[in-house]
């Protein structure tokens, strides 16, 4: 498990609710850490297998370009995409700092960050899977409604793995997995 982190990122963006902000602009510093299994990627020592800094800036790079009034709005952007790009993240924070906010007084920045945890354990089979939807029942749409409204009930709304989910929508040849 590694830390991969682009710190300082400085863009000027027109992110704001005051007219001199969407017009002037202002300076922003964004922060991300990604926690992430790099293994494989030292083994082989192939950029394709870890998280590439320069697609992390440029998500980065894109999302600042388009102005919004709230930052939380911009943050919350970047963490989407990063979940897009990336399917191996265990953990994500994500921080943007607004240098010298019109505030009416000093103040060196204004910021708002978000952190995610994506490691779960599965309630059935006890084992640790990265999920980054918070409603991990639309991951397998054929899933049939009554399974799983028990298997919601049995498992108190927990997300279940992949792999017990394969199970119970009949997409496993194994059965190691019929009993937890």
């Amino acid at each position: 498990m590694a830390l991969i982190s682009l710190e300082g990122m400085r863009f000027h963006a027109y992110h704001g609710v005051y007219e001199g902000e969407q017009t002037l602009g202002c300076e922003y510093v964004v922060d991300v850490v990604v926690n992430t299994n790099t293994e494989k990627a030292v083994k082989d020592d192939k950029v394709e297998l870890t998280m590439n800094y320069e697609t992390i800036y440029q998500i980065c790079r894109m999302e600042m370009e388009q102005p919004r009034k709230l930052i939380e709005t911009v943050v919350a952007s970047i963490v989407k995409k990063m979940k897009f790009q990336f399917s191996e993240m265990q953990a994500l924070r994500v921080r943007i700092s607004k240098l010298n906010p019109p505030l009416g007084g000093r103040v060196q920045a204004a910021w708002v960050q978000e952190e995610h945890d994506f490691i779960n354990e599965c309630p059935r089979c006890k084992k640790k899977f990265i999920n980054y939807d918070s409603d991990c029942w639309l991951r397998f749409p054929n899933l049939h409604p009554a399974t799983k409204e028990t298997l919601m009930r049995q498992f108190n709304g927990k997300c279940l793995c992949d792999a017990c989910l394969k199970f119970y929508v009949g997409d496993v040849q194994s059965t190691d997995l019929r009993k937890p």
